[in-house]
C-alpha cells in the first residue's frame, strides 16, 4: 500500500494566469534578491524559489526597458521545497494593492490576453537585441500574437550582433525585422545597409528619443519608431499591424 505524499501542495487558484516575463526584486533575511517569474494573475504570482509561508515581501516588478517598474505587497501563501518534483517554488498573493498598482496589474493582463487574427502565410521576423533580458522581453512580445492562436505560424530569429543581424535580413528571407538601436554604435549605417537591399521591407525601430531622432527624421513608409520605455503590449500590437497591413 501506498503512503501518503507528505509533500505540501499549493493552493488551489483563484485566478487565471498568464505566461509573461518579468523581473521582480524583493527583500527577504538573506538580503536583497533579483529573479524572474512567468506566472503572474490578478491575485498573484508564482517565483521559483522557497519562502517561508505568512512571509511579507514589498516587490519591485518591472520589464526591463520597457515599462515603469511598480510596487507591490506580497504575501507568501505556499511553498514548496526544492526535492519537489518541479523544484522549488512559493505562491505569493497581492495584498493591500493601490489604485495605481491594480491599474498596472490589469494593463498587463489585458494587454497579453487579446486574441488577434492574422495571416494564414508563416510569418519571419527576425530580431537584433543586445541585452540578452531584453532578447527575451521582446522576443516574448512578437510571438505573443501568435501564441494566443496555435494554428498561426511564426518564425522567430534573434541576432546580439549587428553583422549577423544584416546578413540575415540583407540575404534571408523575411516579412518583418525589428532592432534596438541604443546599444549600437552606428545605427544608422545598418539601417542604410538594410534598406539598399531591402527597400521595402517592414522595419520596426525600438530605443531613446536621442538614438531614434535620426531614424525619425527619414522620409521612409516601412520604418516604424517607438520609444522607450514601452507600453507593455505596444511592440506585440504593432506587430500585428505590421503583419494585417502586408497580408
Amino acid at each position: 500500500m501506498n503512503e501518503p505524499s507528505l509533500m505540501p501542495q499549493p493552493r488551489p487558484r483563484r485566478h487565471s494566469r498568464q505566461q509573461l516575463v518579468l523581473k521582480v526584486e524583493f527583500e527577504d533575511v538573506q538580503g536583497f534578491r533579483a529573479a524572474y517569474l512567468s506566472d503572474l494573475s490578478e491575485g498573484g504570482l508564482r517565483i521559483e524559489t522557497s519562502m517561508e509561508v505568512g512571509q511579507r515581501f514589498v516587490l519591485n516588478v518591472s520589464f526591463l526597458g520597457l515599462l515603469e517598474p511598480v510596487q507591490l505587497i506580497a504575501e507568501v501563501q505556499w511553498s514548496l521545497p526544492a526535492s519537489a518534483p518541479g523544484g522549488p517554488a512559493s505562491g505569493l498573493a497581492f495584498v493591500d494593492m493601490t489604485p495605481e498598482a491594480r491599474a498596472w496589474l490589469f494593463d498587463i493582463l489585458d494587454s497579453s490576453t487579446v486574441v488577434f487574427v492574422g495571416a494564414e502565410l508563416a510569418i519571419r521576423v527576425v530580431l537584433l537585441e543586445a541585452q540578452p533580458f531584453l532578447r527575451e522581453i521582446y522576443g516574448q512580445e512578437v510571438r505573443n500574437w501568435a501564441e494566443l492562436r496555435d494554428e498561426e505560424p511564426l518564425e522567430l530569429v534573434m541576432h546580439d550582433t549587428p553583422s549577423a543581424w544584416l546578413d540575415d535580413v540583407t540575404h534571408g528571407s523575411l516579412d518583418l525585422a525589428i532592432m534596438d538601436v541604443d546599444d549600437l554604435d552606428d545605427a544608422m549605417d545598418s539601417y542604410r545597409r538594410l534598406r539598399f537591399y531591402k527597400p521595402d521591407l517592414a522595419l520596426i525601430a525600438i530605443g531613446s528619443a536621442e538614438r531614434l531622432d535620426p531614424f525619425l527624421r527619414a522620409s521612409d513608409e516601412q520604418l516604424i519608431c517607438l520609444n522607450k520605455p514601452l507600453r507593455f503590449g505596444l511592440l506585440m500590437n504593432t506587430v500585428r499591424i505590421v503583419v494585417k497591413d502586408r497580408y
